[in-house]
């Protein structure tokens, strides 16, 4: 009888052992993933800080604002001026240096150039990967035509005239007019200040809509990275 149970038990056995083996291979595994998914985390949250201090960095960057602000006030003392035909500031000449002026865009794209090679989806949140992809999509990318290229473009325009009607021209210090009272005259050149004080209007516009939406971002990415248990922010 004892020898009848004896394949019985063998066979219990070795269900038993590979039971075990099956359990201590599913606990690796789980552990193997739990690991891969910490060391996810800990990468996304990396990337998330990286972003984070990228558009701190783009939105600290005042000097673009003061020289559209600047350009915009030189423009209206110029054209003010010139609507009356006289010298209405002993400053004239120090506007009519400042309205060319202009600034390029110049972000700083540190973390989306990682982004773009690791690939946006580690971001897990679907909200704040889309955001932050539009903000370089579209608003940058935006910026960058406008004030790299239409920006400068015009800016040439008019310092090419100046070359023409204006002495001791000094970019953001001096340009005296050879001719003021011609310049009254000067159809062209008073429709050129007026389209440079509308661009750069729309320009300063631009970057405070696009700060906005980098505040907003930020916001997003400390919410995020508090979630995934990275530092307080």
């Amino acid at each position: 009888m004892a020898d009848d149970n004896r394949p019985l038990r063998y066979m219990r056995y070795a269900i038993g052992e590979i039971v075990l083996v099956v359990i201590g291979i599913l606990i690796a595994l789980q552990i193997n993933n739990w690991n891969e998914e910490r060391k996810l985390k800990h990468r996304e949250v990396e990337l998330l800080l990286q972003m984070k201090s990228n558009l701190v960095d783009d939105l600290n960057k005042d000097y673009p604002i003061y020289i559209h602000k600047m350009s915009i006030k030189a423009s209206r003392k110029v054209l003010f001026s010139l609507g009356k035909c006289s010298i209405e500031t002993d400053s004239l000449d120090y506007f009519f240096g400042w309205v060319p002026t202009y600034t390029r865009h110049m972000p700083n794209t540190t973390a989306y150039d990682n982004l773009k090679t690791i690939g946006f989806d580690i971001i897990s949140n679907d909200s704040l990967r889309e955001r932050y992809q539009t903000l370089y999509s579209f608003n940058y990318k935006l910026m960058d035509f406008t004030q790299n290229e239409v920006s400068v473009k015009r800016a040439d325009e008019i310092t090419d005239y100046y070359l023409e009607h204006f002495k001791d021209f000094k970019w953001q210090k001096n340009a005296t007019p050879v001719d003021f009272k011609s310049l009254c005259k000067d159809h062209k050149f008073i429709e050129m200040i007026k389209w440079n004080l509308n661009e750069k209007q729309a320009r300063l516009d631009m970057i405070f809509v696009t700060n906005i939406e980098i505040e907003q971002i930020i916001h997003l990415i400390n919410e995020e990275v508090s979630r995934l248990g990275g530092p307080a922010q």
